[in-house]
């Protein structure tokens, strides 16, 4: 009697630990932007991380007080930086040949085929820099509904 016991239990047990690692290995994968909010963590959004999934993050240079764009999309392995345009040189912004292909077009500077890959993102809104994120077709204006200094993760 006993051991038909450990053997259903075994079982159980197996069954349970396969369900367990197909949910976590083949389930659904989905890439979240979470704030860090007085030490607690508040998911802002959560979508399912499909190839192609462009992302886009806007935001006001901190010391150039000038628009950036930086458009990004989702590989099915990490995020790929393709191009940022912003409208005045400075810290931070890239101009270097071996960054991509630098153009201009009415007035607005633009680094194209830049290709980076980004495992995950990390970023802080700031004081007048009204940084704003699209995904999967909605805006999302972090600096609406967070503190300035505020750290967020987009990841999968």
């Amino acid at each position: 009697m006993a051991e038909m016991f450990r053997k259903k239990f075994f079982l159980v047990l197996v069954i349970f630990a396969g369900i367990i690692f197909f949910a976590v290995n083949f389930g659904e994968k989905k890439i979240s932007v979470v704030a860090e909010v007085d030490g607690e963590e508040k998911i802002i959004a959560s979508v399912p991380a499909k190839k192609n999934l462009p992302l886009v993050i806007n935001f006001i240079h901190s010391v150039q007080k000038t628009p950036v764009i930086e458009e990004l999309e989702f590989d099915g392995e990490n995020f790929i930086l393709l191009r940022t345009k912003y409208k005045s040189h400075g810290v931070g912004l890239p101009f270097l040949e071996s960054d991509g292909n630098f153009r201009e077009e009415n007035g607005i500077f633009i680094m194209d085929n830049m290709n980076r890959k980004i495992k995950n993102l990390e970023l802080r809104t700031g004081v007048g820099t009204k940084l704003t994120i699209f995904l999967d077709g909605k805006e999302f204006k972090l600096y609406e509904i967070l503190p300035a200094g505020t750290k967020i993760k987009i990841s999968w």
